[in-house]
């Protein structure tokens, strides 16, 4: 019907810095998005009274929301709606999320792990659209993963399911930040990439001065695309750590595709190419080297689509 409202959702990604919001409507579109500062220091309650603030003055023309769906780092129970313990978010243990935002918030909500909710963004609205079978990588800091089964977001048994960044890699490896060595975060992550092409740099006796001091994933990914042998060194080494993960991913699960997302995709085809060729070489058939890898389309918006799609699809269940 003409002039009819679409129903919204607030989505609230909460990172150690800042927390994304959105107001989605039901096929990921978004209506007005906005940042806050999270300031883990002064509590969740606070946050939450900062996420209604946002909502009241800058989102207010845009009409009434239905739900609200919660994402972050860490250990997260959704069936409770608490957050046993976050990396990011310091002194947030054991911490009754939903509730706290549902009495904020005055609307019933959803909490999910930020990786879980990535994935079922892209598999809603970005890389993974038609899809039943799909799973999406986040490589940053660290390397969240969440997996989509039959059209569902898996969790398993203990719904920490899609912990892929902990699967050990290189037994025997680096340390990881975990406390396993070897793990694909600790050879994949954007400390271990950064690290890698200072050995390498080293190795050659050449300076770092040319990547800008304090080496960054980005400023070596300029230096690689401006034909720098050892940044594109760094990255294709990256790479192949990273197929071997994605071999194992497909041998365990047959996706019709991964896409990998986060900062340090930003590399591109210096990561992925390496990948995709050890996909190639070390999985066991052609059906399953059929598997596609391919970038993430939704970039930082991909959990608050995805948290919001989530938390719509759960009030639609209740209805």
């Amino acid at each position: 019907m003409k002039g009819r409202r679409m129903t919204l959702v607030l989505g609230v990604d909460i990172g150690g810095t800042d927390i994304k919001l959105g107001l989605v409507e039901g096929g990921g579109e978004i209506r007005e998005s906005g940042k806050i500062p999270t300031r883990p220091a002064e509590g969740p309650e606070a946050a939450a009274s900062r996420v209604r603030l946002w909502l009241e003055e800058s989102a207010r023309g845009a009409g009434p929301i239905a739900a609200a769906g919660i994402d972050c780092a860490g250990l997260v129970d959704g069936e409770r709606g608490f957050l046993h313990v976050s990396p990011n978010l310091g002194g947030w243990e054991n911490v009754p999320l939903r509730d706290i935002f549902e009495r904020a918030l005055g609307v019933s909500a959803i909490v999910e792990n930020d990786a879980n909710a990535a994935a079922y963004g892209e598999w809603a609205a970005g890389a993974g659209r038609g899809l039943r079978n799909f799973v999406c990588l986040t490589l940053g800091t660290g390397v969240g993963g969440g997996v989509i089964v039959n059209g569902g977001l898996y969790r398993g048994s203990s719904g920490f399911a899609g912990e892929i960044g902990h699967a050990v890699i290189n037994a025997g490896g680096p340390l990881c930040a975990c406390g396993n060595r070897g793990c694909l975060e600790a050879l994949v992550g954007a400390k271990a990439i950064v690290e890698r092409a200072i050995e390498m740099l080293r190795a050659t006796g050449e300076s770092r001065s040319a990547w800008g001091g304090s080496p960054t994933v980005e400023a070596i990914s300029r230096a690689a695309a401006s034909g720098d042998a050892v940044a594109a060194a760094a990255l294709e080494e990256t790479g192949r750590w990273l197929g071997i993960a994605l071999a194992n991913v497909i041998h365990i699960l047959a996706p019709e595709a991964i896409a990998i997302g986060g900062g340090v995709a930003g590399a591109g085809d210096f990561i992925l190419e390496p990948a995709r060729a050890t996909v190639r070489r070390c999985v066991m058939n052609e059906a399953m080297a059929s598997a596609r890898i391919v970038p993430a389309e939704l970039g930082n918006r991909a959990s608050f689509i995805g948290i919001s799609l989530l938390a719509l699809g759960r009030m639609n269940e209740r209805r």
